[in-house]
């Protein structure tokens, strides 16, 4: 079934072709069969013992040992080899890897050229709709500032009519007692009457204050997307120092640390304060 268009002018989203011709090398070994089978044979190309070498070399390992000056010239050879080998193998490694580092880099090149016009279309319909949820937002936020201020403004007239109720009535009955007529005493009587009135008008006119809206529901398309406002915090280090006291708990950030110090106490770097720095005695193979 054909999906709908999102607007008249946009074609719909091209469903799967169940019909498309199996891709090009379908047949081919996985690469993590055929990879590592190919790095060997070009280890062994133009060394074909190259492998046994290595493995003997790694069982010298278990022999080694450093008791006198010429054993430990022994462990010099043995680093040598190793270096070679390993020389050997980073070399063969860089040679079948290029190809794929030369492919990876054109098809990052056509990437970058196909998925940067949708990018950029992305991002401009991100912003068309930001804008338009940020402007329902400051309304909304606006209207809910209106009703908390005709609540607030409802229930302070309310609390202010019942004490004047309340002041009424004591006036009232103070009156009454001193009344020397009935005319008085009932004149006393609607006075109080009246400002009860007024208090439960007042009252009245709070409970019917308007109440904030509900957080709007998610918008959705004939197409089938949902577009819902949300709020984005966003933060901006004015002050390095400060800022770091709040996050220096941080893994990340004590890990960076310790990169820098480092990089420091290799430039030659000997005393920073909070650092125990120290010399390791290490042969030197050359």
């Amino acid at each position: 079934m054909a999906t709908k268009p999102i607007f008249d002018d946009v074609p719909a989203w091209p469903g799967e072709n169940v019909s498309a011709p199996a891709p090009r090398d379908h047949n081919k070994p996985p690469l993590d069969e055929l990879i590592p089978l190919e790095f060997r044979e070009k280890l062994t190309e133009d060394r074909p013992d190259f492998l046994q070498k290595v493995a003997d070399l790694v069982d010298a390992a278990e022999r080694a040992k450093a008791e006198d000056d010429d054993t430990l010239g022994r462990c010099g050879d043995l680093v040598k080899a190793y270096r070679a080998a390993i020389g050997h193998i980073e070399a063969k490694h860089k040679e079948m890897k290029q190809p794929f580092l030369d492919g990876g880099r054109l098809v990052d090149a056509e990437r970058k050229m196909l998925i940067g016009p949708v990018e950029d279309a992305k991002r401009k319909v991100e912003g068309i709709a930001n804008t338009y949820v940020a402007r329902k937002d400051a309304e909304a936020r606006a209207e809910r500032a209106r009703i908390e201020a005709e609540q607030r403004a409802a229930a302070e007239a309310a609390a202010k009519a019942e004490r004047e109720r309340e002041e009424v009535e004591r006036a009232a009955e103070r009156a009454a007692l001193a009344a020397a007529t009935a005319d008085e005493r009932a004149a006393a009587d609607a006075h109080a009457a009246e400002a009860a009135r007024k208090a439960e008008e007042a009252m009245a006119a709070a409970a019917l204050a308007p109440a904030i809206p509900d957080k709007p529901e998610p918008i959705c398309s004939d197409a089938g997307a949902t577009v819902s406002g949300k709020r984005e915090w966003k933060a901006e280090v004015t002050d390095y120092e400060i800022a770091f006291i709040a996050v220096a708990d941080d893994e990340n950030v004590r890990a960076a640390i310790d990169k820098a110090i480092a990089r420091r106490v290799r430039a030659g770097s000997r005393k920073i304060d909070g650092v125990r720095i120290w010399p390791v005695a290490k042969a030197n193979f050359t």
